[in-house]
């Protein structure tokens, strides 16, 4: 069952004063060239071996067989020397052994190097920033059975990296002293210098890598996830006769279906509209042939004479420490609100902290890019509710 969450909307972020998501870095994989579509990078050489298939925008890299690779431009390691956000897309397809998605090695050692690496046996990803044998950046997270597409997103800032897979945050570590590329390494994809040692060759796909020169925040990588045969719909409430448009990612197969039929106007598409007459979880299952997404929607339906107008439902305690379960201070039944002319939330000395006139907007606990700290804070709303106005003010506590 997908967890509901609210983004941050562009108004927001941009009120905020944050920087818009322009990485230094991107690659894509149309027509299987590799080409840095931002940036003078593009010294990069693909192994004539590598096919194109069906990606999260447009070609995917793909790699079958041992003579797959892809190294990259140098000039990647300069981009990472500093605080950095390394993100990229990847399918694993199942294998005896593990092998490597992405290495900056000269040779199979932990001297100097970063690994992205699958372990098929346990299904996880293996992320390691090493100075020396047993001294760097050991990070794991288990991975999505009902996803074919994954997205992980790497983040240094000052001596602290961050790890998050599919828009979930996994874990931070931290390494003493700063961890310098080997100036003879190289960056590869798909491949590494311990290929028929210590593991096979890749077995998958590989999409859009982007780096930026700044750590990027949960908010913002959340903004990057692009959701490939995932549905992008939060789960939501309607009133009874009313109308849901479905919307998912890319989606690479004409073979999936819809679970179940009922309510929606065409299962032959994708991106059907669901008019329930009742409460309904719609699934949505993607057959890949060797692997199959899957993900669901739920709609509520209730009878909009059942309102009580006055029943503005807000939590009293939230805790935005990215986990993605109670990370925002939103109004949850925001569907009895014709009209929002304010939501505010204040500190205890009065200060406003957050503002919007969008229903569907919540707080994520930041103020000027800053988590602001435990404790009581207060709300005020007015509304107009079945075309009479309301007003709502109380408090709530914000807890890590």
């Amino acid at each position: 069952m997908k967890t509901a969450y609210l983004l941050i909307s562009f108004l927001f972020v941009t009120t905020l004063g944050w920087s818009q998501l322009d990485p230094v870095l991107h690659i894509t994989f149309d027509d299987c060239t590799g080409t840095d579509v931002v940036g003078p990078l593009d010294s990069n050489i693909v192994s004539p071996t590598v096919d194109c298939d069906c990606g999260v925008d447009l070609d995917a890299a793909y790699f079958d067989e041992e003579a797959d690779s892809i190294f990259l431009d140098n000039g990647i390691k300069d981009l990472i020397g500093e605080d950095f956000t390394f993100s990229m897309y990847f399918w694993v397809d199942d294998s005896p052994e593990p092998y490597t998605l992405f290495s900056i090695q000269r040779f199979c050692s932990k001297d100097s190097s970063f690994q992205i690496r699958y372990l098929p046996a346990i299904n996880e990803l293996d992320v390691q920033i090493s100075r020396n044998f047993g001294a760097g950046i050991f990070l794991t997270a288990p991975l999505n059975d009902n996803r074919c597409w994954h997205h992980v997103v790497f983040v240094k800032e000052g001596n602290d990296y961050s790890l998050t897979v599919d828009g979930i945050f996994i874990e931070t570590d931290n390494v003493l002293e700063p961890v310098v590329m080997g100036e003879k390494h190289s960056v590869r994809l798909g491949s590494s210098p311990c290929l028929n040692t210590l593991e096979t060759h890749a077995r998958g796909r590989i999409d859009q890598i982007q780096i930026f020169d700044r750590p990027l925040s949960l908010d913002e990588i959340q903004q990057l996830d692009e959701q490939p045969d995932q549905i992008i719909n939060q789960d939501t409430t309607i009133f009874a006769g009313s109308s849901v448009f479905i919307e998912t990612g890319t989606v690479c197969s004409s073979n999936f279906n819809w679970i179940p039929a009922t309510g929606l106007d065409d299962t032959s598409l994708i991106e059907p509209t669901a008019t329930p007459d009742q409460s309904t979880m719609y699934e949505l299952n993607i057959d890949h042939g060797s692997c199959t997404a899957t993900d669901s929607l739920n709609i509520f339906v209730i009878d909009e004479n059942d309102i009580d107008c006055e029943d503005l439902l807000l939590p009293n305690v939230f805790t935005p420490n990215g986990d993605k379960i109670n990370d925002e201070f939103f109004i949850s039944n925001s569907f009895i609100i014709s009209d929002l002319d304010f939501f505010d939330i204040y500190d205890r000395w009065g200060a406003k902290l957050f503002s919007t006139q969008n229903k569907e907007e919540g707080w994520d606990g930041t103020f000027d890019n800053t988590i602001q700290a435990p404790s009581m804070y207060v709300y005020k709303i007015e509304y107009t509710c079945q075309d009479e106005s309301y007003q709502k003010i109380g408090n709530f506590s914000l807890l890590k």
